[in-house]
């Protein structure tokens, strides 16, 4: 595939899985704002804890097997008995753990309320995260077929129906019951997303007559669980920092700053997935399917990551310059404090997107041990700087170490590539980080200096970095009659 086409295809998937992210951002916007009304930062504090439960037992009980399964569909595709052994595997794999879960957490109830809110009065709500975690592994498994079949349209469409419906269902259950009906807004994410998983899958080639022994299984789910369980370990590490961190805010502050978090990170995560998602929905199968050919590898690397730069740059210089405006419309002013943790935060998303194009070589490659290892060290720094951080910088600790834990992330993850895959950066990517992130830090001191000069640095980065991604999309021959205008007017001024 030439440089141009390879580009277009990248471009192509980041545009709908990106377009598909901007209507959820969209719909989240509205999310927040109403949940912050309706709950406030106690409220919103106490969602962020019971999410992080359900993340942390998703992760741990999934033993990464979606991840395995998405490098095992894509390097098979081409062997059609092989891929229906991987899916019936999968799935049943994780109906199984799923009810494992579902136990466990119903038994261990009262601990788990104790631990997370040092009383037991929320062991009903933990009894639904046990449902809400067995229903999120099916998912899981469908999800992880479409995204190993590089279905991006479908993947798309279950982004975007499942958060309206999700929105509409979870809102009108706390506008209903108060505070009571936060659990019933953390469960109807995963039951939607279960659902419309399952209503796409059934439009892939069947597999009822994929019929497996349990003495077939077991070969199966021990080849997965070999390299899955290490991702498992990196994925429940970093569930299990989130949720470290939040139980550290209430034990040293309070509930109210767990709030101040979590609004930041809502958006963080919220914006940062118009360019996340499409690496996980197109390039990561893509890549796996290519990591044997260096030269082509090296190509697609630069090539994403030159893509995702690009064209997050407007969204992450907008987000950095005008936070205190994002903060107060999405949330109110008693989420003031959020406002310098969002933008340390979008220093480190920055940083983010240039290592995870690297992260993914090592997925590929199915180096489980240097995977983990590599998460290892954003984790185990991010939670050491805010431990020792937080009796010095309160609550804004949690963003500066964000951003410093993500930066020693991306030395630690580019030597390794470099030593495993030798891999380097071109020229042109080289350029094109520092820019962004020489722009990025004027950003930064600017807000320090006077808020209203940061608006004005920033409305110009925005306007700057939009008419460069104007400039690539001419370059790849996007033929889009819209884009087209833009780009003349780009030339004209």
């Amino acid at each position: 595939m030439s440089d141009q086409n390879s580009k277009k295809q990248i471009l192509k998937s980041s545009s709908i899985i990106g377009g598909a992210s901007v209507i959820t951002i969209f719909i989240g916007l509205i999310k927040v704002k109403v949940l912050a009304v309706l709950l406030g930062p106690t409220g919103v504090g106490l969602m962020g804890m019971l999410l992080s439960l359900l993340g942390l037992g998703s992760t741990f009980f999934g033993l990464g097997l979606g991840t395995v399964g998405v490098r095992d569909i894509a390097i098979n595709r081409d062997n059609s008995a092989k891929v229906n052994q991987v899916r019936m595997s999968l799935f049943l794999a994780n109906i199984i753990l799923g009810l494992l879960a579902l136990i466990l957490v119903i038994l261990n109830r009262k601990y788990l309320s104790n631990w997370l809110f040092d009383n037991t009065d929320q062991q009903w709500a933990i009894c639904f995260v046990g449902v809400a975690i067995f229903v999120s592994l099916i998912g899981g498994a469908q999800g992880a077929v479409l995204q190993g079949f590089r279905k991006i349209n479908e993947q798309a469409k279950i982004k975007i129906i499942g958060a309206i419906l999700s929105t509409i269902i979870g809102l009108g259950l706390i506008w209903w019951f108060g505070d009571e009906g936060i659990i019933g807004f953390v469960i109807s994410v995963p039951i939607i997303g279960c659902f419309l998983g399952f209503y796409y899958t059934r439009q892939l080639p069947k597999i009822s007559s994929v019929k497996l022994s349990w003495s077939q299984l077991w070969p199966l789910w021990k080849s997965m669980v070999t390299l899955g369980f290490v991702y498992m370990l990196s994925g429940f590490m970093g569930e299990g920092t989130k949720l470290l961190v939040r139980e550290i805010l209430n034990q040293e502050l309070d509930l109210t700053s767990v709030g101040y978090f979590q609004a930041a990170w809502s958006i963080s995560m919220t914006y940062i997935g118009f360019v996340l998602g499409a690496m996980a929905a197109d390039y990561y199968p893509r890549l796996t399917e290519t990591i044997n050919n260096k030269k082509q590898a090296h190509e697609l690397i630069n090539q994403q990551t030159e893509i995702a730069l690009v064209f997050a740059a407007p969204i992450l210089f907008g987000m950095l310059s005008f936070a205190p405006i994002v903060i107060h419309l999405l949330y109110s002013s008693e989420f003031t404090p959020t406002i310098e943790i969002l933008r340390w935060q979008v220093m480190g998303d920055i940083l983010k997107i240039i290592a995870w194009p690297l992260g993914f070589i090592v997925l590929s490659l199915g180096k489980g041990k240097l995977y983990f290892i590599l998460e290892m060290s954003w984790n185990i720094s991010y939670l050491l700087l805010v431990y020792f951080g937080i009796h010095y910088f309160n609550i804004e600790v949690t963003g500066y170490a964000f951003a410093f834990a993500y930066l020693f992330h991306l030395i630690v993850t580019y030597v390794s590539v470099v030593k495993k895959f030798d891999f380097k950066w071109d020229k042109k990517i080289k350029q094109l980080i520092v820019k962004i992130l020489l722009i990025s830090s004027i950003l930064l001191i600017s807000s320090y200096v006077n808020v209203w000069l940061c608006m004005v640095l920033g409305a110009i980065s925005i306007v700057i970095s939009t008419v460069s991604a104007l400039k690539v999309l001419d370059e790849i021959g996007v033929s889009n009659p819209v884009i087209l205008k833009l780009i003349k007017l780009s030339k004209v001024n």
